[in-house]
């Protein structure tokens, strides 16, 4: 039988990298919530947050 081994990769969260994939998660969550039906129609169409276009282009 194999011993499995467990590795760890060390996440730097000073690294814009990261912040910018916390960024788009944060925003896809928010996308993905179910609204009320007052909160639908209060909410306008709005284009993606500035600090994730880098990543779209």
């Amino acid at each position: 039988m194999k011993q499995q081994i467990k590795r760890k990769v060390p996440i730097n969260k000073e690294n814009d990298q990261w912040k910018l994939h916390q960024l788009f998660r944060n925003f896809t969550q928010k996308l993905d919530q179910l609204p009320d039906a007052g909160e639908v129609q209060r909410n306008r169409g709005r284009s993606a947050p500035q600090g994730i276009v880098p990543m779209v282009f």
